[in-house]
């Protein structure tokens, strides 16, 4: 297969993956089908897990429609996107006999005869505009300057605005090697990201049942065009050298596998072929569960990565030679896995539960993340909740059936002020709102206040009584130092397990405080949680009835395990 815009990425993220990949030459010269095309770039270009997704497929696609649609407000002419650009707009070029390839979402010739190329990202404005380069003109971003500052971001293709540039920068070297082989070099052309602005707010407006996503009451369009046609020029020279490189990498050979950074392990851009060029790592404590590992260690002086460590034979934890340790949260966690005793700060553990006050409410949300909003004051991306789960402690210790209160949308349909009128009713205004990660609840909280200030005043007081079990678990620097611990002390975590393998997440945690388990669920997760939701209103009456009760026991199970871990924290 010729390569694409997806396998020119993957083909120069390291030396290897070509090889590894067990491409044949006689593919390299190969057409490539816009289906082909399609289901590799969504794959590698959308940073969540394979079964949402699927579940936002639809979403996506319809952001190609609607980037379309606000285009030729902006732009004018004749419009394709591309599901049916077919072999026309597929660019291709030829070099050195490898057939290089790539598809456009968006192909459109304006009036005067010239061309934009539009590539749509189901990403936020948000990250483009907090960097404070571009500068606005008719819903179009501008790069008010190219100066050293903006070259170090945007040219770094493992930047969170950079990958994007480096995108559509592939394409435009295949694009415009296409355009001078037809003798077409000379026409206009210009670059844009077609991406969902964070800045809209939907209305609530519907026909047929499907959100109409006109312009907001703030003059918001739900898509904004990011003009990169400037900094991709400078990038055309750096993919020139990419391309050298990922052709000497297929004529090259190779003995063994060495690993970076490039690979992205654990991440959910990781590297396809990780588990094989990981395989020598243990499957627990290995020396990527060294927390803070990003920042390296230190050799005598010299600073050394986790990776070289795992290309010089390091591959587990203990295995780490002392003196390379020099963060003090490192030397006990080696510590704890060479002795197999627990860590724990009894006083920092003391301290922070004597702030917690009955009733304690366990309390836990599932969100649907949609990239487009549905309902009436989303934004793009707005965590949408549908679901919350209440264990109430009236005094130590409760009942997991008796003492559990919820709320599960019975459809798909906005129930969000049933969902908060219920809530607010089962939380008085005294004791403590026990969340784990409290991050994500106070944010959804605030969400639901601007959308519903009828219950405002009393989401605000909920917000305020919310406390992080994490916090008693892990620890939280601000808040220890304001119980007079020392600075460095409010640093270190305050317990640590082997167990825990470089993770304070509740599914590490529970397990060392509790028998309970999440295998025997048929909701294991939140994505599971969220695709099950997802589905609701296409499913049989008794898939129905049996997916609804399996969030609600997934639910549960995340609010009783708080339960669990606050009592064993007690008993410590």
């Amino acid at each position: 297969m010729a390569i694409t815009k997806t396998k020119f990425i993957n083909y120069t993220r390291c030396p290897y993956y070509y090889h590894l990949d067990n491409l044949k030459n006689s593919d390299l010269l190969s057409k490539v089908s816009f289906k082909e095309y399609y289901e590799e770039e969504y794959k590698n270009n959308n940073d969540i897990p394979d079964e949402q997704l699927l579940t936002m497929l639809p979403y996506y696609k319809k952001c190609e429609e609607l980037a379309i649609d606000v285009a030729s407000k902006c732009f004018g002419g004749t419009f394709m996107g591309s599901e049916n650009t077919l072999d026309q707009e597929c660019f291709e070029c030829k070099i050195n006999g490898i057939l290089y390839a790539c598809y456009v979402d968006v192909y459109n010739e304006t009036n005067d005869g010239n061309i934009n190329i539009i590539e749509v990202k189901s990403t936020t404005s948000d990250k483009f505009l907090d960097t404070r380069f571009f500068i606005k003109k008719d819903n179009i971003y501008y790069l008010e300057d190219i100066n050293d500052k903006v070259k170090k971001k945007l040219l770094n293709k493992f930047d969170s605005c950079g990958k994007y540039i480096y995108d559509i920068a592939i394409q435009r070297y295949i694009i415009e090697r296409d355009l001078k082989k037809d003798g077409l070099e000379f026409i206009n052309r210009k670059y844009y990201l077609a991406v969902l602005n964070s800045n809209y707010v939907f209305d609530g407006k519907y026909n047929n049942n499907e959100p109409v996503y006109d312009v907001d009451k703030n003059g918001n369009e739900i898509i904004c065009f990011i003009d990169v046609t400037d900094i991709t020029e400078y990038y055309m020279p750096i993919i020139d050298e990419e391309r050298i490189m990922l052709e000497k990498n297929i004529e090259n050979s190779f003995d063994d596998t060495k690993v970076g950074a490039y690979c992205a392990r654990g991440k959910i851009n990781e590297c396809a072929h990780a588990s094989f060029c990981f395989r020598n790592l243990p499957e627990h404590n290995s020396v990527l569960s060294y927390l803070d590992n990003h920042f390296g260690f230190n050799d005598n002086g010299n600073k050394i990565s986790v990776y070289d460590m795992i290309n010089n034979g390091i591959y587990k934890m203990v295995d780490v030679p002392d003196n390379y340790l020099s963060r003090y949260k490192n030397i006990i966690q080696k510590n704890v896995v060479t002795s197999g005793k627990e860590y724990i700060n009894i006083d920092k553990i003391k301290s922070a539960l004597s702030l917690i006050k009955y009733p304690i409410y366990h309390l836990d949300f599932e969100t649907f993340p949609c990239p487009l909003p549905r309902f009436k004051g989303e934004k793009c991306y707005t965590q949408s909740v549908f679901q919350f789960s209440l264990h109430i402690e009236t005094e130590e210790g409760c009942d997991k059936e008796l003492s559990h209160y919820g709320f599960l949308a019975r459809s798909t349909n906005d129930e969000r002020e049933e969902l908060v009128k219920e809530l607010c009713s089962l939380i008085n205004k005294k004791g403590t709102v026990l969340v784990y990660n409290s991050s994500f609840e106070k944010n959804r909280l605030k969400e639901l206040a601007i959308v519903f200030p009828q219950y405002k005043e009393k989401l605000d007081f909920i917000n305020e009584m919310v406390f992080d079990l994490l916090d008693v678990v892990k620890t939280n620097k601000k808040l220890y130092m304001g119980l007079g611990f020392s600075e460095e002390d409010s640093s270190i975590f305050n317990y640590y397990h082997t167990d825990l393998d470089g993770s304070f997440s509740i599914k590490k945690v529970l397990p060392i405080f509790s028998d309970l388990s999440y295998k025997n669920l048929n909701v294991k997760n939140g994505v599971e949680a969220l695709v099950t939701y997802s589905k609701f209103d296409k499913m049989s009456k008794d898939e129905y009835d049996k997916a609804y009760n399996s969030l609600i026991e997934y639910c549960k199970q995340d609010t009783w395990a708080m339960v669990e871990i606050l009592h064993k924290l007690r008993e410590l």
